[in-house]
């Protein structure tokens, strides 16, 4: 990653810590400055978010209870704290943008646009160069309220590559299920037979990925097939979430 040069005016009784701290190590002062504020942000909460609604349906501007689905996605955004969303278009760029802007509420909007549709993965890891930090990816065509800050302690707890939202449904037979072992995702079974379920669990399409997991999108046009990596590398953990959720797709 590239480095620029800044210059910082900050008190002296600070200046002579950083100093005393960088002396215990082989670090020297603008080194230890940015150790520090590396850690800072890694301990701070997610401030970013992506969004999938790139589709050729355009379901993220479909209406549930008279309001697009994406407006539901955004004040989600809002409530929890987060302040950057990029937007993963497709056609649908100029309708999006005309009912929703460059911001909403306190969330800045941005847009990368796909010419045409690659897929989920493709989608995402044309802002590899954009997102340095861990951030949370939503569906377009989902709403819910997953608590991000008890999902992204379960994030760093078990120190993998993704974690998964995961939901229960009275009938996993019409959806794919998920199979687990403690928190680890082991696989997945794509609409099971009724009665023969591993689980109620499905994919409750919302996500918090380390940078890391653009190294593994680019093999893929779908990140379905990138969870299946992830699972068979035991990099996948899910965060069993109760609250709110619906998908658009399945009204």
């Amino acid at each position: 990653m590239s480095k620029k040069r800044i210059s910082l005016t900050v008190e002296e009784e600070i200046v002579d810590k950083v100093d005393r701290e960088a002396e215990k190590t082989s670090l020297n002062r603008s080194q230890k400055v940015e150790k520090i504020l590396k850690r800072h942000f890694k301990n701070k909460g997610l401030d970013t978010a992506v969004i999938l609604c790139g589709d050729s349906e355009n379901k993220t501007l479909n209406l549930y209870q008279g309001k697009p689905v994406l407006h539901y996605i955004l004040t989600q955004l809002a409530e929890k704290g987060i302040t950057r969303a990029i937007l993963l278009v497709g056609n649908n760029k100029a309708e999006i943008k005309k009912q929703f802007g460059t911001n909403f509420e306190e969330v800045a909007l941005e847009y990368v646009e796909e010419e045409r549709p690659l897929g989920t993965a493709a989608a995402l890891n044309k802002i590899q160069h954009e997102v340095s930090e861990p951030f949370v990816a939503l569906n377009g065509h989902v709403i819910s309220n997953v608590d991000f800050q008890e999902m992204l302690e379960v994030h760093k707890e078990e120190n993998n590559t993704a974690t998964m939202a995961l939901t229960t449904v009275e009938e996993p037979s019409k959806y794919g299920v998920v199979k687990m072992k403690g928190r680890q995702i082991k696989g997945f079974e794509e609409k099971p037979q009724k009665g023969k379920e591993p689980s109620q669990l499905i994919n409750a399409g919302t996500y918090i990925f380390e940078p890391q997991i653009f190294q593994k999108a680019k093999n893929y046009q779908d990140l379905e097939n990138v969870f299946k990596e992830l699972t068979s590398q035991e990099e996948l953990s899910g965060y069993i979430y109760g609250g709110k959720w619906v998908d658009i797709e399945m009204h």
